[in-house]
Order: C-alpha cells, then structure tokens, then sequence
C-alpha cells in the first residue's frame, strides 16, 4: 500500500514536526495558558476577596489589583506566540500544496499515490485551521481576562 505524507521519506520530516509542533502550540497551548490563568486568578480573587461567610469590602493583600494584572499580562505574553505559531502553521500548511481537483471519496485501495497526498494535504490543513480557530479564540480570551482588573474591580461586589 503507498505511503501517505505522514509516513514519507525523510525530507519531510523535519516539516511534518514543525507542523506538529505549531497545531500543537494553537491546539492545546494556548488554552492551556488561558486555563492556567483564570484558575490562578479565580483562586487568588476568591482568596483575598471573601471570608469566611461574606465578601471583604477591600482585598486582604494590598497591590492585589496589580497582581491580577501582572498575572494575565504574563498569560498573554505566553499565549501570544502560541497563537502566533499556529498562524505559522496555517500558512506553512496552504503553502505546502494545493489540492489541484478535489475528488469522491473512493476505496483505499483503489486511490492512487498522488490521491493519498492530496487527502493528506487536505487533513494536514483542516488541522492547522482548527489549531488557527481555538488558539486566536483562547488569545482573545485571555485578552479581556487581562483587560478585565483595569475596567471592573476584583472585589467589587456588585451594590
């Protein structure tokens, strides 16, 4: 059975890893940073916001606003290249190759080589558009969550 572009020769390779790494980087990094930063935040507001029964007027640690900031400010400084990188990817992936005529699906079998890479092709940029899609989503996330303590108070309760 031929070989798709996942398993080809060897001047591939070091492409197919960089591909890897950036639909990883879109994938999995960006909303990891994102993650990590409202449960830091979230842990520390609840920490220094409430007691034990009711919300605490001001926070118990004085520069806390400024913590917040400094937190989602480093969140974004990480996830920032994370989503940068899935851009890469992206367009790495469409200069890779064009699909020249898109084709039925048929038995495997069947297929011929060049039909192979070309499905390959196809796959290898669904994936660095979806790493495209939820690493900017998660940027943009991470984003409002750092603007969020310069426009609306971290103890504030509401009255």
């Amino acid at each position: 059975m031929p070989e798709s572009g996942l398993a080809s020769s060897q001047p591939f390779a070091a492409r197919r890893k960089l591909l890897a790494a950036c639909a990883l980087a879109g994938l999995f990094g960006t909303p990891g940073i994102w993650l990590l930063q409202v449960v830091v935040s979230e842990t520390l507001s609840a920490i220094a916001c409430y007691g034990v029964s009711a919300p605490r007027p001001q926070p118990l640690w004085s520069g806390f606003n400024t913590w917040i900031f400094a937190i989602s400010t480093v969140a974004v400084l990480v996830a920032l290249p994370c989503a940068g990188l899935a851009w890469y990817g992206f367009v790495l992936a469409r200069r890779n190759g064009r699909a020249v005529d898109p084709h039925p699906h048929r038995h495997e079998k069947l297929r011929t080589p060049e039909q192979l890479r070309t499905d390959d092709t196809m796959r290898v940029r669904f994936i660095a558009l979806c790493s495209v899609l939820v690493g900017t989503g998660f940027l943009i996330g991470a984003i409002f969550i750092w603007l969020a303590p310069v426009l609306v108070d971290p103890c504030h309760s509401g009255y």
